[in-house]
């Protein structure tokens, strides 16, 4: 693909519609524009009701055409959009008919990519229109228009100042060491603390809400046959699980989705946790310990009609590792004859307000079978989509900086790294190595929205110093 080629898409989605919308963009948009509506002139940013057409001159169909003009365009360059009727077949032939005149077919976020080249946009910006496309929540989205308006790129703007400034300090004092006294070691310690400490916020807050934006993960954990498959059910309103009375029928993860206050969250209904020798349910076992580790929410089920046992003791154990998870501690089959005494009872609660974090913080009582019939409304499991549901509004009141994708972790993760090797450099007085280890953090942290130039910290440099005079 050259890009000074013009490129030509449907951005609307496929399937029957009132509008589909053919976009051009490239040096020959308005050009084919032209040619396919047989106009002479389209005013910039005004809507304009003409047909198109075919290369027989047969109408395609009307529609309506709009012009940008470079560089106030999308993607920075002249950008044509053809508003036609929806369905499979107009824009279909909108597009062919730009292809006979010289167009090329745009690839996946080709739009985009042009938008960043040409300066519009940076990657952070750009990460954020995809996130926008398929956010799964209306806190996601508001998380996602914000980093549009600017909100990363102002952050890693600001962070990597404070990189540069911290590196000329150090570039110059290798020439003229001599210059070096206790008070500049310190203050740039304490710069390099003060950095570290905000970054690691913005670290922990990300990996916390991380299910704003890709969607939360719900799993129900509990030893064999203490219905979790039956929960599941209760709370989709269908039967998705098999339920029976044989300990060990769910032998792999179950995932359904559900909105609950506006956030899509996936139902994960997990193997029974217990001491296996069948290979199968070994599998199965391992994938709902690993389910536990990915999700943001964990119903722990135990069963109250029958005493707690070694595996319901396990699974305590496990939930105690839990470091980040919201944990709901719900006792099920309570419509039954209750085998739990005062003792085990006061273990389940005192182990769930151990916990770091808790959905509740009382230990809820269901019925995931009966707790919909009139005599044991008091037990109705949808409850715990009130618990969750609190829950999901309490994340979304937060405001905090948060990174939308993983890449953006991974490179926050990197400079977090460096520069914790830069203070030990810092530290043993070794300012070439420091110098290196805090390039390291800026072509890190810049990378989350633009590439860093050397150049800019030689500005800051020869700016501050008044060396090279």
């Amino acid at each position: 693909m050259q890009l000074d080629s013009t490129i030509v898409g449907i951005s609307t989605a496929s399937g029957v519609g009132a509008i589909a919308i053919v976009r051009l963009s490239g040096a020959r948009a308005l050009e084919i524009t032209l040619t396919l509506s047989k106009r002479t002139t389209l005013i910039p940013r005004h809507a304009t009701l003409s047909y198109v057409y075919d290369n027989a001159s047969n109408p395609i169909d009307q529609a309506i055409l709009l012009y940008f003009q470079a560089p106030k365009s999308y993607s920075g360059e002249d950008i044509c959009e053809i508003h036609c009727h929806g369905g499979a077949v107009c824009a279909r032939l909108v597009v062919e008919r730009a292809l006979e005149l010289g167009a090329v077919c745009a690839r996946s976020g080709e739009f985009t990519k042009r938008a960043f080249l040409n300066g519009r946009i940076d990657l952070a910006q750009a990460q954020a229109i995809a996130g926008i496309i398929n956010a799964q929540s209306a806190s996601a989205t508001q998380i996602l228009v914000r980093q549009l308006q600017g909100e990363v790129s102002a952050f890693v703007h600001k962070v990597c100042d404070q990189l540069i400034e911290l590196l000329a300090y150090s570039e110059a004092n290798i020439d003229y060491s001599e210059d070096l006294d206790e008070d500049t070691s310190l203050a740039m310690q304490q710069k390099l603390e003060a950095l570290s400490h905000t970054l690691q916020v913005v670290y922990q807050d990300s990996m916390h809400r991380v299910g704003l934006v890709e969607g939360f993960r719900l799993c129900i954990v509990g030893k064999p046959n203490v219905g979790k498959s039956s929960l599941l059910n209760a709370l989709l309103a269908f039967d998705r699980a098999i339920i029976s009375p044989i300990a060990g029928t769910t032998r792999d993860t179950i995932e359904e989705s559900l909105y609950i206050h506006g956030t899509l969250v996936r139902l994960i209904d997990t193997a029974g946790i217990h001491h296996s020798d069948d290979t199968i349910e070994q599998i199965g076992i391992e994938r709902s310990i690993a389910a536990m580790e990915q999700s943001n929410i964990i119903i722990a089920l135990f069963d109250a009609s029958r005493a707690l046992d070694s595996e319901d003791y396990a699974i305590l154990e496990i939930l105690q590792t839990q470091k980040d998870a919201q944990v709901l501690m719900v006792l099920n089959k309570c419509d039954m004859p209750k085998a739990l005494d005062t003792q085990s009872q006061a273990l389940l609660t005192q182990t769930l307000h151990a916990l770091p974090h808790q959905a509740s913080s009382e230990v809820i009582e269901i019925s995931s079978k009966c707790g919909k019939d009139e005599a044991f409304t008091h037990l109705n499991p949808h409850k715990i989509l009130d618990a969750i549901g609190h829950v999901l509004d309490n994340e979304q009141k937060h405001d905090a900086l948060v990174l939308s994708s993983s890449y953006q972790i991974t490179q926050i993760t990197a400079t977090i790294n460096a520069l914790n090797q830069a203070a030990l450099k810092l530290e043993s007085g070794e300012l070439e190595l420091f110098s290196f280890h805090i390039n390291e953090c800026i072509k890190a942290i810049s990378a989350i929205s633009r590439p860093y130039e050397y150049t800019q910290m030689l500005d800051v440099m020869f700016g501050a110093f008044c060396l090279g005079k």
